[in-house]
């Protein structure tokens, strides 16, 4: 991937859109109101003679989850049972009853979204959160028996604004040529962290890229 391609992604739990991703969290993991940036190379080609990969069937739930949809970003995402969802400038943000866990989703359509490699992907992006202090990150890793390649990197910070410690897990799904789908999760880091990695992995099983509006 080009250094000179390097180019800033604005993550506010929001709207991950022509190649801007914002995540923002809400409630309860102590991110309310912040903004993180990340930064991902754009590779040197484009992403215009890159044939599109087929996005497939569309994966079965869980029992007892429903299937919530967001049409102008172009996925859709299992919802567990007792969750909310709610669409905000683009990115459709997932939360638990109990307010301990968010994961924020959304699609990347540049030219990186498209084509860069998702463990290099995941690796910058969570590598390039702000807001933290004391964030460490994880190496990426492949994710195994996604509903698309992909890559999950983990880290753990606290968030300045509020002085929560947190972790955070990013998850990045690429369909090739057509879009890289991003999971970002936040958990307070004094929650255990089985059940959360249980749901985040379920949650990234179920998701199914479509047409965007």
């Amino acid at each position: 991937m080009s250094r000179t391609g390097r180019r800033v992604v604005l993550l506010t739990v929001c709207a991950l859109a022509a190649g801007v991703a914002t995540v923002k969290a809400f409630g309860g993991l102590g991110a309310e109101g912040g903004t993180r940036t990340i930064t991902t190379t754009t590779p040197a080609a484009t992403a215009a003679n890159v044939p599109v990969a087929p996005a497939g069937p569309e994966p079965q739930l869980p029992r007892g989850w429903r299937r919530v949809r967001d049409p102008q970003a172009g996925f859709s995402v299992g919802l567990p049972p007792g969750w909310t969802s709610r669409r905000s400038d683009g990115t459709l943000v997932l939360r638990s009853r109990d307010r301990t866990l968010a994961i924020a989703v959304g699609a990347d359509r540049s030219d990186p979204g498209k084509i860069a490699a998702p463990h290099t992907y995941a690796r910058e992006a969570i590598e390039s959160l702000r807001g933290y202090r004391g964030l460490r990150s994880s190496p990426a890793r492949e994710v195994q028996e996604a509903p698309y390649p992909g890559a999950l990197a983990t880290a753990t910070g606290t968030y300045a604004d509020t002085g929560v410690k947190q972790a955070i897990t990013l998850v990045a799904l690429q369909r090739r040529g057509d879009a890289t789908f991003t999971l970002l999760a936040f958990r307070s880091a004094q929650s255990p962290s089985s059940p959360a990695r249980r749901v985040v992995g379920r949650v990234v099983d179920t998701l199914h890229a479509e047409r965007p509006a």
